[in-house]
């Protein structure tokens, strides 16, 4: 179960640029170092925002994070204790990065039920969100497999877990 609260909501087509400026892709291969300038030009706010809580929630709408195949805006949300994203649809190539990372996405055909500040409890084994705030509940659909691997802590968390069973299982 997530639980967390609502610290950025944005509309559609927010794209990787907006969330990790391209000027700032060579400067580092540290997956930190993207923290600092999350969305820098286009919301500077949302890093202080972040601050304030340990578990925040991304809401967003259609096309979240279109544009290019760039890894660091996962790097960039994730680092600002950003565990989960709403929003009605996302491009391929930042679903597959979000799930190599272990940063959970979840779709919902309308994102408009939530507002900034909201506790929400995110249930991976039911498929629903909880919106303790406003007492609402929604549902949603995830493909099993990727919601195993998102509870693993990715396509990463998912091999260091296979890993650690082969080499018990070897003693």
């Amino acid at each position: 179960m997530i639980t967390g609260k609502v610290t950025s909501i944005y509309g559609k087509d927010i794209n990787t640029d907006d969330i990790i400026p391209a000027s700032f892709l060579q400067q580092s291969t540290d997956r930190k170092f993207f923290k600092d300038y999350a969305f820098d030009r286009y919301d500077p706010a949302f890093r202080e925002r972040c601050k304030q809580t340990t578990v925040n929630i991304v809401i967003g709408g259609e096309n979240f994070a279109c544009g290019s195949s760039r890894e660091q805006a996962v790097y960039a949300i994730q680092e600002n204790n950003v565990v989960c994203v709403i929003a009605q649809s996302y491009p391929d190539i930042f679903y597959r990065n979000s799930l190599s990372n272990g940063l959970v996405l979840i779709t919902l055909p309308d994102t408009s039920g939530f507002q900034m500040g909201d506790e929400l409890h995110v249930d991976l084994d039911t498929y629903t969100i909880e919106n303790v705030t406003q007492g609402t509940t929604f549902r949603f659909e995830m493909n099993p497999d990727d919601c195993d691997t998102f509870k693993q802590g990715g396509m990463i968390g998912r091999v260091k877990n296979h890993l650690a069973e082969l080499l018990q299982a070897s003693k």
